[in-house]
C-alpha cells in the first residue's frame, strides 16, 4: 500500500512540473527582433603601435564627465585604440551617474569585485589591472592612452603564454555564454589565477553624455561569477569569481541564467569580457604584473606561433671551446587558436660584429595543430665554433620563423648566449716564508693565474708546479703535493697554495720554480718562473733513531753503518767518525764499518742488553755556529752466552675487589750458546716465591701472571718472584703488586622490600638502620635520604632510623633510598603498589576462581534475560553488595540501558535473582529493551561491595554476556522454558495493550499496535504446542490495525494530491504575473542546515548514522494536518516507514525516521 501511495503522488508531481514547463515557454514566442545599430566612425584615429600582445584596461566614465565626452576626449580614445587593434585591446567602461561618485554599484562596484580604483573623478584609466599603470585626463586628439597601450599595458610578460576565446549568443530569455583558456607555454602557468569575466553594452544603452558624444562604449552590465550565477547592480545572486588553473589542454566556463534583459541593448549590445589575473581578489591593483591575458566576444580567433623553447649547449654545458660543435635546439609551438598551415622555415644563426650569420639551409615549418602532438615541432641545427674569433668572450646564438599570416610576430625570434671558454693565463709564482729550505722542512709556494674567459674561476683552476736547480733546467714536480687550498681569494694576488718538501738527496743551493695554469677543459697557460727562489741548506750528517746492533759480550765486532748513518751531500766513506766512549775502537771509512767492543769485567760481568756509544761526525761543513760538530748515540744490544734475559717489571696496581693479569713475554728474551737470539715463547716461567699470601691469589696463566684480591675489602702488596728456564740456565725477577684501596658507600639489605603492597591510606614503617652495613666505616658516621614520587610519603627518621610510608593516591610508587658516608653514595629504589581497593572477581560459574558467580537465563533476541547471582566459599563476609549492569549492543557501539541495584545482604546465603529490564538512559520512564535483547546486545556487569573490615572490593574488569541466538522454536522448548515463554508473552501483551490504550501519539500508536501483532503471532504459534494452555481471549487478529494503516494511507494520498493542486494554482497565478516584469528574482528553498545529517547530538547517539544521512533522500511530502473536531487537538502524522519490532532505534528522532527510516531498514535487511 505504501508503494501505490508513492507512485501517485510521483505521478502527481510529474503532471505538475510538465505544466509549469509549458507556461515558462510561452514567454519565448513574444521575443520581437531588434535592428542592429551601425559602428561609429572615429574620425581621427589613435596612432598607438601594436604592443606585441593583448592589452586589458579599465576606464572610469560618469554620465556627466565632459572630458569623457568630447570629442577625442577619454571615450573616443579607448574606442580608437579598440578599432585600430581590435584583437588586441579589451576594456571595460565603469559608467557612474557623476564623476563626483565614481565607485558605485551602477559603475560595477558590486560583491563580488574589489574596487580598487580612486572613488571620484573622471576620465580614469588603469591598465593591466594596475594603479602605477594609470592615466587620469584626456585630451582631445584620441591619443591620451597611446603611450601606454604601446609599451605593454602593464601586462605579464608571459601574456603570449596564453590562449583564451569568448562567445555569447541568446537561447529564450537567457544568454548563453562560455570563455576557454589554456596554458600554451613551456613548464607551469601562474598560480592562484582568477577569471575576471564581465558583461558590458557595447554602446552603453541607459546611459548618456551631458554633453559631446552621445553615449560611452563598452559599459559594463554585471559581473559573471562562480556556479553558472551573475551579479548585476539589482540582481543575481553571485557571490565570487571562478578561481581557474589553465594548462595546456583547453578549459572552458559557462553560463546560461543570465538574463537578456541584464543588457538593456539585448544581445546585438551585448560584449563578454574574460580576463585571467592572479591574486586573492578581482580587481588586485598595485604595482605587480599579474593580468596574463584577457579577451572579448569581438575578437577572432587569431594565428600564433610562437618559440617556447631554444638551447644552445655543447659537451661542456653552457661554453664553448673553439673547435667544439655547438648543437641548437628550437621547438616551434601553435600558441594561437587557429591551424597553421602556411609554410616558412626556422632559421638558426650567431652574431658577429651585430651582424647575423645563418646556420645551413633552415627546417621547414609543419602543419601545426593547436592542440595534440602536431601542435608543437622540433628543429636543431649544428654548428663547429672553430670559425669564430679566438679573442671573442662570448657569441649570441638565435632562431626565428620564417612565417606568414600570424595575428603576432613578436614572439617569432629567441637568443641565447655562450660563453667561449678561452686558455688561461699565467703569473709568476711566489715562495710564501722564509726562503732558506732545510731537507725535511716543507715550505708553501703560492701558484697563482688568471681566467681570461668569464667561464673558469680560481675554484675550476688549477696548478702546475715544478723546481729546479738554479739555471739547471732540472725540473720535477715529485717534491710538490697540495694546491687544495686557496689563499687571498677575491684578491688580485689570489691563488693556490702548494707544499715542496725538498728530499735527501737533493743537493744544497738556490732553486727556480715555474708554474703554469690548467683550467677546468684542461687548456694550459704558458709557465711562468721565479728564479732563485729557495736556498736548500747544508744537511749535517744525523743517525737513524731506533737503530740498534746486536754484538757479543767481550768480542771485538764490526757494524756496518750503512743505513744507520747518512749524509744528504757526503757519502758515508767521506766522513770522519770519532767517540771518547771506552768501547769504541775505532771507524773503517773504506768499509763504512765501526768497530766496537763490549769487555767483560770480573765484578761487573758483560753489559748485556741495549749499550749506546756516542760518535761525532764530521762532514766537512762550517759549524762555527754551533760549536761543536754532529753527534749522536748509537745502540748496541750486547748479548751473552744464551742466559734467559729479564727486563724490570713494572709494579702492578689492583683496585680493591678487582683482578690483573700481566703478559710476561714482553719482559723476556734468550739466546742460544752462541749468542743468536731465541725465542722467548720456549722457556719454562714458574713463581718461585711469594711475600705474603693473606692479599692476593697469584697463579700463572700460560705466560700471563695473574693477580686476584681475596675478597672485596683486603687491602695490602705483596712481592712475587719469578723464574724463567730454558732447561740449562735460568734467572729470577721480582714483581711488586699493591692493592688500590677504594671505598665503599654504605650499604642496604633490601631483600623482600623491592616490591611491596600498601593500602592506600595506610602506615608501614620499616627499620632501615637495621638494614644498613659500611664495611669501610663506622655504620653510624653514615646518613640516609629517603624521597617518593608522591611528595612527602617516605619521610625518614635521623634519631630511629626508619621510614615511614603513607600514600594518599593509588598505583605504582617508586620510592628512592641514598646512603652517603663521607666519601661515596649509593642509591636504592622499591615499588610500592598501592591500592584503594581489593580485586573483587566475579565469574559465570562456581569454578573456585571468584567471589560471586552468576547465572545467566533467557540470553536470547528478543527475550528479557534473567541474572542469578551467589557468593562463592572464597568470599569475604560483605557488608554491602551493589551491582552496575548496562546493556549494549557491538553494531551500534552504544550503551543506551543502565540499573544499579544494592543488594538485600541478608540474602547472602541464597542469592539474588534479577531480571534485567533495564531501562533506558535516553528515554525516561521506558525500558532500554521492552521486546527483548536484540541481535548482538550485550550485558555488563560490574561489582562493589564492603567486608565487615571496611575494606572496599571493586571488579577489575566487567563480565559479559553476548546476545547471538535465537530464542528456540516453542516445540524444541523443554517444559520449564515453554511455561515461561508463554507467561511471558502473556504479560507482554497485556502491557502493551495498556500503553497503547494510555497513549495520545497516533504514530505511538501504530508503533505499539505492530509490536502487538507479532506479540499475538508468536502467541498464537506457541499456543498451537498440545503443552500450552492458553485462554482465546489473548489470540487477536492484527487487521483492523492494517485496516487503520490502509485509511491513513488514503488519508495521505488525498492530502498530497489537494497540496499538489494548491501549489499548481498558485505557481500558474505567479508566472501569469512575471510575464509582465523585466527582471526575475528567486531565492534558494532548500536549507541544508535542517537535514538530519546536521543533528549531531542523535548522529553521535546512534554511533554512525552519518553515511546515512549523507545520501541523497527525496524529501517526503508531509500530509495535511487534520481539521480539528474537538479538544485535545490530535497528535500530527509522522511520515515514514513503520517502525521496527524493537522500535525506534536507539539516538533517533521520529524527524529522522521519517526521512532515512526506509534506507535503515534496507541496510538492516541485507
Amino acid at each position: 500500500m505504501q508503494i501505490a501511495a508513492r507512485s501517485m503522488a510521483l505521478t502527481i508531481v510529474f503532471i505538475f512540473l510538465g505544466s509549469l514547463m509549458a507556461g515558462f515557454t510561452t514567454d519565448y514566442n513574444s521575443i520581437e527582433p531588434k535592428n542592429l545599430e551601425e559602428e561609429t566612425v572615429v574620425q581621427y584615429p589613435s596612432q598607438a603601435t601594436s604592443p606585441g600582445h593583448v592589452v586589458f584596461g579599465q576606464y572610469i566614465s560618469s554620465d556627466n564627465c565632459g572630458h569623457c565626452s568630447k570629442q577625442g576626449g577619454g571615450s573616443d580614445a579607448h574606442h580608437s585604440i579598440k578599432q585600430n587593434h581590435p584583437d588586441e585591446y579589451v576594456y571595460v567602461t565603469y559608467m557612474s551617474r557623476s564623476f563626483g561618485d565614481t565607485d558605485t554599484a551602477a559603475a560595477g562596484n558590486v560583491a563580488p569585485y574589489n574596487w580598487a580604483w580612486t572613488a571620484s573623478g573622471a576620465p580614469d584609466a588603469y591598465f593591466g589591472d594596475r594603479t602605477d599603470q594609470r592615466q587620469s585626463g584626456a585630451n582631445a586628439a584620441y591619443t591620451t592612452y597611446d603611450q601606454i597601450f604601446s609599451s605593454g599595458g602593464g601586462m605579464h610578460s608571459s601574456v603570449n603564454d596564453y590562449g583564451m576565446t569568448a562567445s555569447i549568443s541568446q537561447s529564450g530569455t537567457n544568454y548563453n555564454i562560455d570563455i576557454t583558456y589554456k596554458y600554451t607555454g613551456a613548464g607551469n602557468a601562474a598560480g592562484n589565477m582568477k577569471l575576471y569575466a564581465a558583461l558590458v553594452d557595447k554602446d552603453c544603452t541607459g546611459y548618456s553624455y551631458s554633453s559631446g558624444i552621445p553615449h560611452g562604449y563598452n559599459c559594463w552590465m554585471a559581473w559573471l561569477t562562480n556556479g553558472n550565477t551573475y551579479k548585476s547592480q539589482n540582481s543575481g545572486s553571485g557571490s565570487s569569481f571562478v578561481s581557474v588553473s589553465p594548462t595546456a589542454t583547453s578549459q572552458s566556463v559557462s553560463w546560461t541564467s543570465v538574463p537578456t534583459a541584464v543588457v538593456p541593448g539585448g544581445l546585438s549590445k551585448a560584449i563578454v569580457v574574460g580576463v585571467l589575473m592572479a591574486g586573492n581578489t578581482v580587481s588586485v591593483g598595485g604595482s605587480s604584473p599579474h593580468v596574463y591575458h584577457a579577451i572579448d566576444s569581438t575578437m577572432g580567433p587569431k594565428m600564433d606561433l610562437s618559440i617556447p623553447s631554444f638551447t644552445a649547449s655543447t659537451p661542456a654545458g653552457a661554453s664553448y671551446v673553439r673547435g667544439d660543435v655547438v648543437t641548437l635546439d628550437a621547438t616551434v609551438a601553435n600558441t594561437g587558436d587557429l591551424d597553421y598551415n602556411s609554410g616558412g622555415s626556422v632559421d638558426f644563426y650567431y652574431v658577429i660584429n651585430g651582424n647575423k650569420n645563418y646556420i645551413g639551409q633552415g627546417t621547414q615549418i609543419n602543419t601545426l595543430t593547436t592542440s595534440g602532438a602536431a601542435q608543437t615541432m622540433a628543429a636543431q641545427a649544428s654548428f663547429d665554433t672553430s670559425v669564430l674569433p679566438s679573442n671573442g668572450w662570448k657569441t649570441v646564438f638565435g632562431v626565428e620563423l620564417s612565417t606568414s599570416g600570424e595575428s603576432v610576430t613578436s614572439n617569432n625570434q629567441a637568443t641565447t648566449e655562450l660563453d667561449h671558454d678561452r686558455p688561461p693565463t699565467s703569473k709568476t709564482p711566489q715562495v710564501i716564508g722564509t726562503s732558506e729550505v732545510s731537507r725535511g722542512q716543507y715550505f708553501t709556494v703560492l701558484a697563482k693565474g688568471d681566467a681570461d674567459d668569464n667561464v673558469d674561476t680560481i675554484d675550476t683552476m688549477s696548478f702546475d708546479v715544478e723546481v729546479s736547480k738554479s739555471g739547471m733546467g732540472q725540473w720535477t714536480g715529485a717534491v710538490v703535493t697540495g694546491g687544495d687550498n686557496i689563499l687571498y681569494l677575491g684578491s688580485a694576488n689570489e691563488g693556490r697554495e702548494y707544499s715542496v718538501l725538498p728530499t735527501m738527496d737533493m743537493p744544497a743551493g738556490l732553486y727556480d720554480v715555474r708554474s703554469r695554469t690548467v683550467d677546468a677543459r684542461g687548456q694550459t697557460s704558458g709557465w711562468s718562473m721565479a728564479t732563485e727562489v729557495f736556498d736548500l741548506m747544508n744537511a749535517p750528517p744525523s743517525i737513524v733513531p731506533n737503530q740498534v746492533s746486536p754484538v757479543q759480550c767481550d768480542i771485538s765486532t764490526k757494524v756496518d753503518m750503512t743505513g744507520i748513518i747518512s749524509d744528504p751531500e757526503t757519502p758515508l766513506s767521506g766522513l770522519s767518525i770519532t767517540s771518547s766512549d771506552a768501547a769504541f775502537v775505532g771507524w773503517h771509512p773504506t768499509t763504512t764499518e765501526v768497530e766496537v767492543l763490549f769487555a767483560w769485567s770480573p765484578t761487573q760481568g758483560c753489559p748485556l742488553g741495549q749499550q749506546g756509544i756516542e760518535i761525532f761526525m764530521d762532514d766537512g761543513g762550517d759549524y762555527t755556529t754551533q760549536g761543536q760538530l754532529p753527534y749522536g748515540t748509537l745502540q748496541f744490544n750486547v748479548l751473552e752466552n744464551g742466559q734467559p734475559r729479564w727486563q724490570a717489571l713494572p709494579t702492578q696496581v689492583i683496585d680493591e675487589g678487582n683482578m690483573g693479569t700481566l703478559s710476561l713475554l714482553p719482559f723476556l728474551s734468550d739466546t742460544d750458546d752462541e749468542g743468536n737470539s731465541a725465542p722467548a715463547s720456549a722457556l719454562s716461567l714458574e713463581i718461585v716465591a711469594t711475600s705474603n699470601s693473606d692479599v692476593f691469589d697469584v697463579y700463572l696463566d700460560l705466560t700471563n701472571i695473574v693477580f686476584e684480591t681475596i675478597d672485596d675489602d683486603v687491602n695490602g702488596e705483596v712481592t712475587v718472584t719469578i723464574r724463567a728456564s730454558d732447561g740449562e740456565q735460568f734467572s729470577d725477577q721480582t714483581l711488586l703488586a699493591k692493592v688500590n684501596p677504594i671505598n665503599d658507600a654504605p650499604r642496604l639489605d633490601l631483600t623482600g622490600l623491592e616490591e611491596t603492597t600498601l593500602k592506600l591510606g595506610t602506615q608501614r614503617v620499616i627499620n632501615l638502620m637495621a638494614l644498613l652495613t659500611d664495611v669501610d666505616n663506622p655504620a653510624n658516621e653514615a646518613f640516609i635520604t629517603v624521597s617518593s614520587d608522591e611528595q612527602g610519603a617516605a619521610k625518614y627518621n635521623p634519631i630511629d632510623g626508619t621510614m615511614t610510608l603513607n600514600f594518599q593516591t593509588s598505583g605504582l610508587h617508586t620510592v628512592t633510598m641514598n646512603t652517603i658516608d663521607r666519601y661515596d653514595s649509593n642509591t636504592y629504589t622499591i615499588t610500592v603498589d598501592v591500592f584503594d581497593s581489593y580485586p573483587l572477581y566475579v565469574v559465570k560459574s562456581d569454578d573456585g576462581s571468584g567471589h560471586i558467580y552468576v547465572e545467566m537465563e533467557n540470553t536470547y533476541i528478543d527475550q528479557i534475560p534473567t541474572a542469578n547471582i551467589f557468593l562463592t566459599d572464597e568470599a569475604p563476609t560483605f557488608t554491602v553488595i551493589e551491582t552496575t549492569w548496562n546493556i549494549c549492543n557491538e553494531e551500534t557501539g552504544t550503551c543506551d540501558g543502565l540499573y544499579e541495584e544494592d543488594l538485600d545482604i541478608t540474602r547472602s546465603m541464597v542469592g539474588w535473582t534479577t531480571e534485567l529490564n533495564i531501562p533506558s538512559i535516553f528515554m525516561p520512564d521506558q525500558y532500554a529493551r521492552p521486546s527483548g535483547s536484540t541481535y548482538k546486545d550485550y550485558y555488563q556487569l560490574s561489582v562493589r561491595a564492603v567486608d565487615t573490615n571496611g575494606d572496599d572490593y571493586k571488579t577489575i574488569a566487567s563480565l559479559k554476556w553476548d546476545i547471538l541466538e535465537e530464542l528456540p522454536a516453542p516445540a524444541d522448548m523443554d517444559d520449564e522454558m515453554f511455561t515461561e515463554y508463554i507467561d511471558r508473552l502473556t504479560e507482554e501483551i497485556d502491557a502493551l495493550e495498556a500503553g497503547s490504550a494510555d497513549a495520545i501519539n497516533d504514530a505511538y500508536k501504530e508503533q505499539v499496535a505492530e509490536i502487538l501483532t507479532e506479540k499475538r503471532a508468536q502467541l498464537s504459534t506457541a499456543c498451537e504446542d498440545p503443552r500450552a494452555d492458553c485462554p482465546t481471549e489473548q489470540i487477536q487478529s492484527g487487521s483492523s490495525s492494517e485496516a487503520e494503516t490502509a485509511d491513513t494511507n488514503w488519508m495521505l494520498i488525498l492530502g498530497i494530491v489537494v497540496g499538489v493542486l494548491f501549489v499548481a494554482l498558485a505557481v500558474g497565478l505567479m508566472m501569469q504575473r512575471g510575464r509582465n516584469d523585466d527582471v526575475f528574482q528567486t531565492q534558494a528553498a532548500w536549507n541544508q542546515d535542517t537535514l538530519p545529517i546536521h543533528d549531531s547530538v542523535a548522529n553521535s547517539m546512534y554511533g554512525g548514522a552519518a553515511p546515512i544521512f549523507q545520501q541523497q533522500m527525496p524529501q517526503p511530502i508531509a500530509a495535511p494536518a487534520p481539521q480539528p473536531v474537538a479538544a485535545p487537538v490530535p497528535q500530527p502524522v509522522m511520515a515514514g516507514p513503520p517502525l521496527p519490532p524493537g522500535g525506534l532505534p536507539a539516538g533517533w528522532s521520529m524527524e529522522q525516521w521519517q526521512y532515512y527510516g526506509q534506507q535503515y531498514l534496507d541496510q538492516m535487511q541485507q
